[in-house]
């Protein structure tokens, strides 16, 4: 019985660390725990960087940004906030940068948000292939300001409420919902001038 308990013990799978933890443990000098640190937010980061970048290339540049200027700021992490929400910002920050400081219009955010949406309703007649909606975001959504479309990034495809996207930004949770729904409004107004036929389909009501 006692060698059944053992088999039925975990060994080789150690609970990991929360993320306050490991903090203490960078700033102590544990370069390793760093490591673990930016394996563990890598697909967060990466995500969140290209969706509202839209280029894979610039996501990856802009998340290896992140996380140097993450360990060049970990002492001024406050561990009675969530990691995420302090490391949310700093992403934001960075991608909100970098399109505010990018020159050319073809590399404006090329994501697949719920813009539009597909359906395979009799009546509607339409099948939304994703590179249309990609090239159809991409089109209406260049009337936003860089904080806008982060917001709208953050909302629509990372289904984060309003209340996290505040603290993310450093801003009133109403100052969220402004601006979700201008984003909303402008973007509507783009697609039925732009893209009539997909103004059926628009959900940001």
């Amino acid at each position: 019985m006692g060698a059944e308990l053992r088999l039925m013990t975990p060994t080789k799978d150690p609970v990991q660390p929360d993320d306050r933890l490991l903090v203490e443990t960078i700033r102590g000098g544990d370069a390793e725990a760093f490591e673990q640190l930016v394996r563990r937010k890598t697909p967060k980061v990466y995500a969140l960087c290209y969706r509202i970048i839209g280029n894979a290339e610039d996501a990856k540049d802009i998340a290896q940004l992140v996380f140097i200027k993450l360990w060049e700021n970990l002492g001024k992490y406050d561990s009675a906030y969530a990691f995420d929400t302090w490391l949310y910002r700093m992403v934001t920050n960075v991608a909100i940068d970098f399109i505010r400081n990018r020159q050319s219009r073809d590399n404006a955010v090329n994501s697949t948000l719920r813009l539009v949406k597909t359906s395979t309703d009799a009546e509607q007649g339409l099948v939304v292939q994703r590179k249309e909606i990609e090239t159809v975001f991409n089109d209406v959504s260049a009337v936003l300001s860089p904080k806008q479309k982060t917001i709208f990034v953050m909302r629509e495809m990372e289904d984060l409420p309003s209340a996290e996207i505040a603290k993310i930004l450093g801003c009133r949770e109403s100052t969220v919902r402004n601006h979700l729904f201008n984003a909303r409004k402008l973007m509507q107004a783009q697609l039925k001038q732009r893209y009539p036929e997909y103004a059926q389909l628009w959900r940001g009501q």
